[in-house]
């Protein structure tokens, strides 16, 4: 059992953090239930869901992958400033792409919406 755990601990240590993603994503989803005003409602799950499971490269080998966000406060910790945007780019870019998919879905609503009557 314990060869099993030593050649795929990566694995299992991502299957872990994805249970416990989904799992956190959805007690968030049964907070955020409560806010009547259904943009800001997407946007703060948007958030949350970007920050929990985007993976960026560990370090200068793209052969392991971590939680952007643990890379992020992890390069800020420990050299700085300037070496904290490889974490943050990847952070960026997922949320420039998650404010897009909320601004066509919500897009899409309305035209829906107005269609209907």
């Amino acid at each position: 059992m314990t060869d099993f755990a030593d050649n795929y601990e990566y694995i299992i240590g991502w299957l872990v953090y994805f249970l416990a993603g989904i799992g956190c994503s959805i007690v968030w989803w049964k907070i955020t239930s409560l806010i009547w005003h259904s943009g800001w409602r997407e946007l703060l799950r948007g958030i949350v869901v970007v920050l929990i499971f985007t993976p960026w490269y560990i370090g200068d080998s793209s052969e392991f992958f971590a939680p952007a966000i643990i890379i992020l406060i992890m390069d800020l910790l420990l050299e700085g400033a300037k070496a904290g945007l490889k974490g943050g780019i990847a952070l960026l870019f997922s949320t420039f792409l998650m404010l897009i998919v909320l601004t066509v879905r919500a897009v899409l609503y309305k035209r829906s919406a107005s269609n209907l009557f």
